[in-house]
């Protein structure tokens, strides 16, 4: 099956529009930020719309 969405370390951009896991936007952050912050929620970073 093919892969649709980028996630994690696969993500190329260097900044990202980040949507909380509340569904409320954050805003744009850093990809490092961004996964810093997936990561204290325990979630995944995921690449929707490149």
């Amino acid at each position: 099956m093919r892969e649709r969405f980028r996630i994690n370390n696969r993500i190329r951009a260097r900044e990202v529009r980040l949507i909380g896991v509340d569904g409320a936007q954050v805003g744009i952050v850093s990809v490092q930020e961004a996964q810093r912050m997936a990561d204290e929620h325990g979630v995944d970073l995921v690449e929707v719309a490149p």
